[in-house]
Parts: structure tokens; sequence; C-alpha cells
């Protein structure tokens, strides 16, 4: 299934940004240019607007970057073509300037984009984008385009203006853009549905390593377009282009935190906590220090896939897992170095779409098929514990018991009164656990001490059973304790085990208990490969999947059980 997986992952990615680049390429007829010249605007005393562009500006070449710095009022103007009169109809102007503004076409005034001032209390701010439906051409031959703008509420500064116009038809300007936007709607619409497909699916289990990450990831790939789509779906006033640029970092540096952190924890790599730190100081000082707002997110980006890929490649097990993952990674990463701006206005959130789709869809496939690991280990429990409730009241031992019982009653009528009352409660306490869950672990003493009792009433010899530790809200698998007591009883004896009493040791390490059960060795030989010991391992699997241990043997002259479970249980 590797090979598959990555073909499809790779395919579907390829065929989405494909797709993305066709439709955001350029319409037939649309022209692009940058502001060509600028000035400085001198506004009167009442701050009245000009109805016409001034004839004595001091005009100089446009500099992006030094335009960034003017708050306004500033002039601009494009020189561009006259188109040829069979282009010349139904044509619109599309102008992006981060300011309130005042367009002019060949001298005439268009409709204002808020209120040009000579201050922020005069400024009304305007829109990042505006649509103008162009009138006729000038029969020169050239069109000018003439701009009065002021920015006084921009609160952020960018390292340039990016002041440019677009002109063309005006279906084709009022079209553009639409296109590529229902592309990332049908991969917004497909991570939203992978996302409910992935709370569906984790509800009512228990939580795999990573699951919240992983949720927290997929809630960023659905932000991040709707976010982007902001400016060239619904628009807003230039004053909100800094913070909408700000939540995209903010983004951009969540998805580089979560993606790595997400595939350490699901494929189990350990990373320092020295690593870690070091990991988190460096995006935050690119996303600080780097210059250009595409330059952060590149930076960003590149770095979490090359980390995401070193992760990978550091994790054992499950290739057909990490491989579709990988090789997605590692398109994303070669993606930026060589169309960094391109990527990151589009393709980038198609990618995270992409990838946190089949990292949902994988991971709730692991939890059905952890779901049936899990039924299949209820239904080796069930059978078991069947065998145990058997082997309980087992017709020999039930037959020496009541053999016992017998001679007592002729010889020791007060013990043999205690016998049938521990027999009867040992039936009773066995019947009750076997259908449940879990149980608290005074029930699961009770029921050793009991079967204790019965031995020992019938040996007239007491075997102790020490407790040391304290066990508050510990609770366990019903039998998981008494198996261990009857393969003691079994294999040392019930002679030995009277002189060497059972002890068990309690410990609480963070979130986990540790429970450590000795008793006597015994000559018998090797055990741990029977019916208690799988019955055990069962029980533990299908209580604390994935988080449990047990491991037992001889030490010395003691025979040792260790089980080590989540606090949960």
């Amino acid at each position: 299934m590797q090979i598959p997986r990555t073909l499809t992952a790779l395919a579907v990615l390829l065929i989405a940004v494909a797709a993305w680049l066709l439709l955001v390429a350029p319409a037939p007829g649309v022209r692009y240019y940058e502001a060509q010249e600028m000035a400085i605007a001198t506004l009167g005393a009442d701050g009245a607007l000009p109805t016409a562009p001034p004839t004595t500006l001091e005009w100089q070449p446009a500099n992006q970057r030094e335009l960034v710095q003017w708050r306004g009022p500033y002039w601009l103007r494009w020189r561009v073509p006259a188109p040829a009169a069979h282009d010349a109809a139904d044509r619109a102007l599309r102008i992006s300037v981060r300011a309130a503004s005042q367009p002019f076409w060949n001298g005439q005034p268009l409709a204002a984009n808020g209120t040009v001032g000579r201050n922020a209390d005069e400024e009304q701010p305007g829109q990042v984008d505006i649509i103008r439906v162009l009138p006729p051409s000038s029969p020169s031959g050239t069109d000018e385009v003439v701009l009065l703008a002021s920015s006084h509420h921009r609160w952020i500064k960018p390292r340039g203006a990016d002041a440019f116009v677009a002109i063309g038809p005006a279906a084709s300007i009022y079209g553009h853009g639409v296109g590529p936007w229902l592309i990332a709607a049908l991969a917004t619409g497909a991570l939203g549905a992978a996302c409910l497909y992935f709370l569906a699916a984790q509800r009512g289990r228990p939580r795999v390593p990573g699951a919240r990450l992983l949720l927290a990831l997929g809630v960023v790939g659905l932000a991040l377009p709707v976010v982007e789509a902001w400016r060239p779906l619904v628009g807003y006033d230039y004053p909100w282009h800094g913070p909408r640029l700000l939540m995209l970092l903010l983004l951009h540096l969540a998805a580089a935190i979560l993606l790595p952190a997400y595939l350490a924890r699901r494929f189990g790599v350990a990373v320092p906590k020295t690593a870690r730190i070091a990991y988190l100081a460096t995006l935050l000082a690119l996303a600080a220090f780097v210059p250009s707002f595409d330059g952060r997110g590149a930076a960003l980006l590149l770095l979490s896939l090359l980390t995401s890929a070193y992760v990978l490649l550091r994790a054992r097990g499950e290739p057909d897992e990490r491989w579709p993952i990988l090789t997605l990674v590692v398109a994303g990463a070669l993606a930026v170095p060589l169309a960094s701006g391109i990527f990151l206005d589009g393709p980038y959130f198609l990618f995270l779409a992409v990838l946190m789709g089949f990292l949902l869809i994988r991971h709730a496939a692991q939890l059905r098929a952890l779901d049936h690991h899990n039924a299949l280990l209820r239904e080796e429990r069930a059978r078991l514990s069947l065998q145990l409730l058997q082997r309980g009241i087992h017709p020999h031992w039930l037959m020496n018991t009541l053999t016992g019982l017998q001679e007592l009653i002729e010889q020791a009528p007060m013990r043999a009164s205690r016998l049938v009352e521990s027999l009867a409660e040992q039936f009773d306490r066995l019947r009750e656990s076997s259908t449940r869950p879990s149980v608290p672990l005074g029930e699961e003493l009770a029921l050793c001490r009991n079967h204790l009792d019965i031995v020992g009433l019938a040996l007239d010899r007491h075997i102790g059973f020490e407790v040391e530790g304290e066990h508050t809200g510990l609770w366990l698998p019903p039998g998981v304790l008494h198996a261990q007591v009857e393969n003691a009883l079994t294999h040392a004896g019930a002679v030995a085990c009277a002189g060497h009493p059972f002890r068990l040791r309690i410990q609480r390490e963070g979130d986990r208990w540790l429970l450590e059960l000795r008793s006597a060795r015994g000559t018998a030989p090797h055990r741990g490969q029977g019916t208690g010991t799988r019955y055990i391992e069962a029980s533990l699997a299908a209580t604390c999947p994935e988080s449990w241990r047990f491991e037992q043997g001889p030490d010395g002259n003691d025979w040792y059980g260790r089980m080590e479970l989540p606090c949960a249980s």
C-alpha cells in the first residue's frame, strides 16, 4: 500500500496546484502596471480635493520602498497604451493601493475610494482594491491614470507600497481571482470534511498519540484560506491590511510548530527539550527579523518542512504511513525556494489541505484499526476470563476443598464454618468481578485475601498478603492480581506461600502506577506462559491500549510480577 498511497497523495497535490496556477494566470487582454511616477501633493488650507491633476507637479520615478514611507497626500501616475478600436469597449480598471484614493482617468475624476485627507482626522480610509468602469480612451494613443492618495491610518509599515493597476475587459477584471478560490473552497471543504470524519472517529475512543495536535493543525489549515481570501473575495479598508498580514504570519508560525510536533508524537520520535527550545527560538527569530512578509512565511515554512522530514526519517516502523507524508513534505520543501511568492499566495494552503486531509484520514484509519485490535483483545479476555472462572471452580480444586471441609466439620467445626463462608464469598466475588471491565484495587485485594483464607483454613496456616504504598483512585482489570496469586499457589505450593507471604508494593510515578507483587518462588518449573499470564496481558491490553507493561520472573527466593499502567485506568 505504500507506493499507491504515495502516488495518490502526490497526484492530488499536483492536480490542485496546477488547477490553481491555471486559474490564477492573467486573463487574455488584462495588463498589469506598477506605479511609474510619484509626487508629493499639496492640498489647500481648506483641505478641498482638486478636480483634476495639477500640471505643475514635480514628478519623479516611482520607488515602492520610498513610496511606502509617504503617508500622504501624494500623487501616482501611470501612462498606458490605448487599446485598439475593437478592444476599447467595456473596459475596467482595478487599482491596488494601501491608501484612501481619488482616481483620475485622462483627467476625468472617477468614483473616490474613501476620502483623501491632509491628516488622519480628515482622511476616511479606502479599500485596498477597487474596480472602476472606464470611460473611452484618449485619441492620442496613450491613456493616463493619476491617483491622489493618503494613508494616515496605516499602523504596520511594510517594505513596499505594492501600488499597481490592472486594465482589461470588464468581465475579466471583475471575474479574475474568483476561479482560483473555487479550487481553494473545494480544498477547504475537503479538509473540513476530513476534520469532521476525524472527530466522529475519535468520539468515545481512547486518544491516540498526537490527536489534539493534529486537530489544531487542521484548524490552522481551515483558517488560512479564510484569511487569504479575505482580500480578493470580500475586500477591506486599508488599515486592516496590517492585521491581516499579522494573522497570516501567526498562522504560518502555528503550522510550523504543530506539523513537526504532531509527526514526532505520532511516530514516537523522542525530541530533547533543548532541541525543542532551540527550534521554537529559531522560528520566533525568523518571524521577527526576516525583512519581508513573504520572506518570513517562506522561511517558517521551509524550516518546518525540513524539520518534519528529519523527524520522519528518524522514525522507525510504519513505512506505509510515513513515506506518503514524507513525499508531500519534500515536495513542499522543494516548492518553497523555487516559487516562494507564488507558493505562499495560494498553493501553500492547498498543500496544507492535502497534507492535513491525508493525516486526518490516516489517523482515523489508525483509530479503526485500534478498535478492531481492542475488539480481538476483548474477545480473548472474555475467553480467558471464562477459563479462569472455570478454573476457580475446577472439580479437582473444589473436590479437594470439600474433602478438607468434611474433615474440618468433624475436627474443627468453627474453622469449617468460616471455610464455607469464605468459599461462598469467593464465588460471589468471582461472579461480580467477571462482569465488570475494571474494579477498585480494594476489591481485587479482597478477592485475593479471600482466596488465601480458603487455602489457609484448609491447611490451618495463615497465608499473609501485605500491601505497601498508597493506592487511592487505582482501578485494575478484574482478576489480574488474583491470577498471580493462583499461579503462585499452583507452582510454589501453599506451604511455601504460607512461609513466604505475598508482598504488594504500589508506587505512583507521574501519571503512571507501578505494582510489584512478590511471592514464594518454589521449586516448580518455569512459569509465565499459561492461561493466567495470557489473561493478565489480554486484560491490561484491553483496558489500557498501548500504555501498559507486564513482566514477571524469578528474583532470588522470590517470584515477582510487575505491572505498569496509566493513572486514568
